[in-house]
């Protein structure tokens, strides 16, 4: 059990990962502050809001006393697709880059020692790939082409840079995820399949089924920050980890969820495969993650889509057609409010 005097900063703390980790902080005993723009809302927070330290802000500007009293920084915030991330390549430099080195700097100067920073192993996708691409490992070369894979692969350098005996980071380069939270994605394919079989019995599958992509459970990730701010620091302080669980190709992912429905449920979903093509394609080594972090994951994917199912199903306040559950939709009309355009000139 964690001491309770132990803070932890969670920056986009009322987001998909945030919404779901933070509860679990709190059950270990340990105290959090959000540092969020809450652009997506408050609701995926409100069930523990009293029970928490939020402030509303933007990691770009924050004040250093953000970092007051804190053990150990989780750096969530940013645009987190590379959609998302095409709408304004600058801005996501600023968002996802720029604010990173400015809250390590932040976190350093208070002598905070553990930083975890949410990478992703996208990275790894360049327009050479293979179609099926071969298994990455940390110490592999990345050449990233993209404006979010490019953001996070400077963050990663700028944290490199400063880590020193007393600033030792922890950079996860996660898989996809899936699985349900408050603050609910159904532009992650996983999720996305779960919604389109529930609500049309039928998945699209684009590529030929040949997209390959390192996953993992967001309950898996979360336990994986945990286990990032309680493990000797020796044993991840300055380290790259590959944090995912298997690498699927989409199309096996599609027919696994059409197979689960139709044994567990007698419920029969159709496949519609389209052409093969280029795209993003990645697949990631995580020997060192699962042997460092001893994983084993919590769950099997049919519970994972049983999840999401019981909530389409049984929560009528949810809606999952709602732009807000899709980061690009809901980006794009964001930034056309008066609130949005403010956001955008801090650049």
């Amino acid at each position: 059990m964690a001491q309770t005097a132990k803070k932890i900063l969670v920056t986009g703390g009322a987001g998909y990962i945030g919404a779901v980790l933070v509860p679990k902080l709190l059950e270990r005993g340990y105290g959090v502050r959000i540092l969020d723009t809450l652009i997506f809302g408050k609701e995926p927070i409100k069930e523990f809001e009293d029970k928490i330290e939020l402030v509303m802000g933007d990691t770009r500007t924050a004040r250093p006393e953000i970092m007051d009293g804190i053990y150990a920084v989780i750096h969530l915030a940013g645009f987190s697709t590379d959609p998302t991330s095409q709408y304004d390549p600058r801005l996501t430099d600023m968002v996802n880059h720029i604010a990173t080195e400015h809250l390590a700097k932040l976190a350093r100067a208070k002598g905070i020692k553990r930083f975890i920073y949410a990478s992703s192993c996208s990275v790894y996708f360049t327009l050479n790939t293979p179609l099926e691409p071969p298994l990455y490992s940390e110490t592999d070369p990345i050449n990233p082409i993209s404006a979010y894979a490019l953001s996070k692969c400077c963050s990663e350098q700028v944290l490199w840079g400063m880590t020193n005996e007393d600033f030792q980071p922890t950079m996860f380069r996660k898989g996809t995820l899936y699985g349900w939270s408050p603050r609910m994605r159904y532009d992650l394919v996983f999720n996305a399949f779960v919604k389109d079989a529930y609500h049309k019995r039928l998945l699209m599958v684009d590529a030929g089924g040949e997209i390959w992509r390192p996953m993992i459970d967001i309950r898996d990730a979360v336990d994986a920050y945990i286990n990032a701010i309680e493990l000797p620091l020796e044993k991840v302080g300055g380290k790259i980890f590959n944090v995912a669980h298997e690498n699927w190709s989409i199309g096996n992912l599609a027919k696994e969820i059409q197979k689960i429905l139709s044994v567990k449920k007698g419920i029969n979903i159709e496949l519609d495969i389209k052409p093969i093509s280029l795209t993003r394609n990645y697949k990631a080594n995580t020997s060192a993650f699962c042997n460092t972090f001893n994983f084993k994951p919590s769950r099997s994917i049919e519970d994972a889509v049983f999840e999401i199912w019981d909530h389409l199903e049984n929560d009528k306040n949810h809606d999952p057609h709602h732009i807000r559950h899709y980061g690009d939709k809901w980006y794009k009309q964001y930034f056309e409010t008066p609130e949005g355009i403010e956001f955008k000139k801090h650049i």
